[in-house]
C-alpha cells in the first residue's frame, strides 16, 4: 500500500539504530540519512511514485526480491571511471553509497594503475591514452548544481582548499560552480529579478583569480559577452532579459568563453 514518504521516513527512523541517524536541520528532526534510505528502499524493492506535488512509496511491481550476490559491479566501477576517473576505490564507493572495503573485493582487475598528484589511482586501459593526450580546454563555463562533473568523490582534486570545498558542496541547496581554464574558481546562483529577468550572481573564491590573472583578481574580459547580458551595478551579478524576444535569447552559459586551460 503506498506511503507519503515522510512516514515512511520516520516509522523506518524509528526502528533502526540510532547511529544510523542523524540530526536534520533543515527538517528539525532526527532521521536515517537519504542515502541509506534510498539504498535500503531498493533492496528492499520501494519505488518512489510522484503524482503533482505528492511524493509516495509504493512497492515495486515484479520484484525479484533481494540480490544474493553483486552482479554488474565491473560495469558500474567501469561507467564511473569513464565519466570522472582516474579514480580510488574509496572515491568509487563515495559514489555508489558503499564502502571502499566491500568495492575492493570486487574491484575490476584489468584496470591501469595511473597516478593523480603522486595518489595511486585507476582508469580502464582504453582511456589511457585519452587521458595523456588531453588538452586544455580554455574558456569559462557556468556548471549547474547537480552536475556530474560535481559528482566526483576526489574533491580535493577539484577544489584543493577545505574551505572552498564547503562552498560547492553545502548540506542543502548546492549552488552552481563557474570553472576558469578548466579549474573551480567559485560559485553562482541564479535568481528571477523581476519579469522576463534573470540575475546571475557570481561570488569568485578569494585568491584563485588573483593567482592566475595577477593583482587585478579579474580575468580577461569574456571575447563576447552574452548577448541580452548586462552589469548590475556595485555589485558582481549581471542581469540577463530572458523573454521570449530578448536578444540571445536561448544562448547557454557555456557561450561565454576566456583563456586558459582544462583539467
Amino acid at each position: 500500500m503506498p506511503m507519503p514518504k515522510g512516514e515512511v521516513s520516520r516509522a523506518l527512523s524509528d526502528r533502526v539504530p540510532a547511529e544510523l541517524t542523524y540530526d536534520c536541520r533543515a527538517c528539525a528532526a532526527r532521521h536515517i540519512s537519504g542515502s541509506l534510505f534510498q539504498q535500503a528502499g531498493l533492496a528492499g524493492g520501494v519505488r518512489l511514485a510522484v503524482a503533482g506535488r505528492s511524493t509516495t512509496l509504493a512497492p515495486m511491481p515484479g520484484w525479484p526480491g533481494p540480490p544474493v550476490v553483486a552482479e554488474g559491479t565491473t560495469a558500474l566501477v567501469r561507467a564511473y571511471l569513464r565519466l570522472l576517473g582516474p579514480a580510488t576505490p574509496a572515491d568509487v564507493a563515495g559514489f555508489l553509497g558503499t564502502s571502499a572495503g566491500e568495492l575492493r573485493s570486487v574491484w575490476p582487475t584489468e584496470l591501469a594503475e595511473v597516478r593523480v598528484d603522486g595518489r595511486r589511482a585507476w582508469l580502464a586501459p582504453e582511456d589511457v591514452p585519452a587521458l595523456r593526450s588531453a588538452e586544455p580546454l580554455p574558456g569559462v563555463r557556468l556548471l549547474p548544481p547537480g552536475d556530474p562533473f560535481l559528482a566526483a568523490r576526489d574533491r580535493g582534486v577539484l577544489v584543493p582548499e577545505k574551505a572552498h570545498q564547503a562552498q560547492v558542496w553545502r548540506i542543502i541547496g548546492n549552488p552552481g560552480a563557474f570553472l576558469v581554464d578548466g579549474d573551480v574558481a567559485g560559485t553562482w546562483r541564479a535568481k528571477q529579478a523581476g519579469r522576463g529577468t534573470l540575475e546571475i550572481t557570481v561570488s569568485p573564491f578569494a585568491g584563485r583569480l588573483s593567482a592566475r590573472y595577477g593583482a587585478s583578481s579579474t580575468p580577461r574580459p569574456p571575447s563576447s559577452p552574452a548577448p541580452g547580458a548586462r552589469p548590475v551595478p556595485g555589485s558582481t551579478s549581471t542581469r540577463r532579459d530572458t523573454g521570449p524576444h530578448a536578444a540571445g535569447a536561448g544562448v547557454s552559459a557555456a557561450d561565454v568563453s576566456c583563456s586558459g586551460r582544462r583539467r
